[in-house]
């Protein structure tokens, strides 16, 4: 999608808002306030509420997706590489102010949200698993399709993530991820 100011401005205030009180009560209005531009130009570059939380979840998963790519070593090997993107996943969500925010008051939107791709509308896990799908080479140690090991990471992050009283530390979960994805 191509950023304009005005759309990049709102996606900001947006997760803002989101990290200072969620997406439940969320509106254009608000978000066009906090960014300093018309209602009009809101409804303008998004549509509405949906079409802007769309830009919000490309946005912010391809940047988590990029900052757990760039934290592991492509010469790895597979069971290395899950290890470092899904220990990478779970810091970087537990230091996302907008996503804390949703996980701790409004679980819902993360179990049940429904992100347009394409023509379809597709569930977080499928969108996140669809995109992490792309960076995974295929392997004859992947247990798993590029598709399905993809969607065992994000599966396994999102519910390590939800769930915060764990007796598994970080390492221990991408541990078992990286077992149950890879060859041994």
């Amino acid at each position: 999608m191509a950023r304009t100011r005005s759309s990049s401005q709102l996606v900001q205030a947006a997760l803002e808002l989101i990290s200072e009180s969620g997406l439940d009560r969320l509106t254009l209005s608000q978000v066009a306030e906090r960014a300093g531009v018309s209602r009009a130009t809101a409804y303008r570059e998004f549509g509405d509420k949906d079409g802007l939380l769309g830009a919000i979840a490309e946005q912010e998963i391809s940047a988590m997706i990029a900052a757990t790519l760039a934290a592991f070593d492509p010469q790895a090997d597979p069971p290395a590489q899950t290890a470092a993107i899904v220990t990478t996943a779970l810091r970087y969500l537990r230091n996302h102010r907008a996503f804390v925010y949703v996980r701790d008051h409004e679980p819902h939107w993360l179990l049940h949200a429904g992100l347009p791709v394409g023509n379809d509308r597709l569930s977080l896990v499928q969108t996140v698993a669809a995109m992490v799908a792309q960076a995974i080479p295929s392997s004859d140690q992947l247990a798993l399709t590029p598709v399905a090991a993809a969607e065992v990471v994000v599966r396994t992050v999102l519910s390590h993530t939800l769930i915060q009283d764990s007796a598994l530390t970080d390492e221990e979960v991408a541990d078992v991820v990286s077992r149950a994805i890879t060859r041994h």
